[in-house]
């Protein structure tokens, strides 16, 4: 593949007024994705989430942070004290989590069928490769 290939092929599937991403897949060629098709991607080049079973996975624990801090919250209260209602922080911030974890899980769900439904190669979870060119060459 030629170094302008990718970025001529990126220009014609962008020229439908289609906002388009040019990024590198996970064999480092250049892909030009639409936003539905990316997914999640993250600028970092460490360990993160981007599939929807580990956005599912985070989405219960942080519900069970929220459940805890319900008894948190009325703990006290159960043995004649007064409610501690500094954990309700702890209750909104799991439910807000959860929700948002959720969400992201079918962003990443809906992306990973739309590139099996079109053939479409996985796009790299590392952003910045400073070992590598533009082209995804050592």
């Amino acid at each position: 593949m030629s170094t302008n290939e990718p970025h001529d092929k990126h220009e014609v599937a962008a020229g439908g007024n289609e906002k388009r991403i040019l990024h590198p897949t996970v064999t480092g060629e250049l892909h030009s994705y639409s936003r539905e098709e990316l997914g999640i991607v993250t600028a970092s080049s460490h360990a993160q989430v981007r599939s929807a079973v580990g956005f599912l996975i985070m989405a219960v624990f942080l519900a069970a942070v929220a459940v805890f801090s319900v008894f948190l919250v009325a703990g006290p209260a159960t043995r004649g004290g007064d409610p501690m209602w500094s954990a309700l922080f702890l209750t909104a911030a799991g439910v807000g989590g959860a929700v948002y974890a959720f969400r992201m899980a079918k962003v990443a769900s809906r992306a990973k069928r739309l590139r099996e439904e079109r053939g479409i190669p996985e796009p790299s979870a590392r952003q910045f490769d400073w070992g590598q060119d533009r082209h995804g060459q050592a």
